[in-house]
């Protein structure tokens, strides 16, 4: 094989782990900021004292 080609399967296959890897962490970081939302939520529920869904004082 010529160099070109073992040049060309290197650098495709550093763009296919990148994008890989990309995508993995994206997914990850929505769901890890899920996560923190909900708790900021309840954690502002309980500080005000009051329901999220129906602004009732409790």
């Amino acid at each position: 094989m010529s160099t070109g080609v073992i040049l060309l399967l290197l650098l495709l296959s550093i763009l296919v782990g990148y994008s890989v890897g990309r995508r993995i962490g994206y997914v990850n970081g929505l769901e890890g900021g899920r996560a923190l939302s909900r708790i900021e939520l309840r954690e502002q529920s309980y500080r005000d004292g009051k329901c999220p869904i129906c602004d009732q004082k409790g």
